[in-house]
């Protein structure tokens, strides 16, 4: 596994689009998703909301559990554990069936325990330990950008909204944040892109897309995420 550098910042929406202005020059839109596409989730979290209270008590090492596909397309649905260490952080995933994905939406976990793959034989034993439940599930639309040199890529994301919750709401939607920024890279940013950046309106942030729709929703801690039939 290899540690990447992520770095996140809210922007303002003439920030967001003057960035993009400059660093599409140079890098290019994402190849796989044709740059603009809608990341779906579905965050799992304990019996004690480990996961969340851990992100807020800011936690230098911590993991988060999410099943994630893209635009309406159930044809490629990943399982990811996603470790931080500080600003740095490595991703373990798998590809689930839909089968599988529905199970965890009901909060069945049972076909995990005869997968040979580590890191489902992981979640058997966190959710035997201290039963695993689809915590927050939400979308939101992000812009990508990605260049070769250093593994950089720049992704935008706004309209956060929450999916298939009830009840919906204690919010307008979709969420009223501004556009969020993620910069990742290995080992060292190229000068190019740094210098694009440098000089700019630049907010450091740690905001959590999960912890914010956990804390803009009526879902009480400990609750699982009721979806629609």
């Amino acid at each position: 596994m290899q540690y990447r550098n992520e770095l996140k910042f809210a922007l303002s929406s003439q920030t967001a689009e003057l960035i993009k202005r400059r660093i599409s020059g140079i890098m290019s839109p994402d190849k796989h998703t044709g740059g603009v596409y809608i990341v779906r989730n579905i965050y799992l979290d304990d019996q004690y909301d480990s996961f969340y209270n851990e992100k807020h008590a800011g936690s230098y090492n911590r993991d988060k559990y999410r099943v994630r596909y893209y635009n309406d397309d159930l044809s490629y649905i990943c399982f990811e554990n996603k470790h931080k260490d500080g600003t740095l952080a490595y991703k373990d995933k798998v590809v689930m069936s839909e089968d599988e994905y529905n199970a965890i939406r009901s909060g069945d976990f049972s076909f995990a325990a005869y997968s040979e793959h580590p890191l489902w034989q992981k979640v058997f034993a966190i959710h035997n330990s201290r039963t695993l439940r689809p915590a927050a599930a939400f979308s939101y639309t992000r812009e990508a950008y990605v260049y070769e040199l250093g593994d950089v890529r720049i992704t935008f994301d706004s309209v956060i909204r929450p999916d298939s919750m009830t009840p919906m709401a204690n919010f307008t939607s979709p969420l009223g944040i501004n556009p969020l920024m993620e910069v990742k890279y290995t080992g060292f940013m190229p000068t190019v892109i740094a210098g694009m950046l440098h000089g700019l309106p630049l907010v450091r942030t740690e905001l959590s897309k999960y912890c914010y729709i956990r804390e803009n929703t009526w879902q009480k801690p400990g609750q699982s995420v009721m979806f629609a039939k």
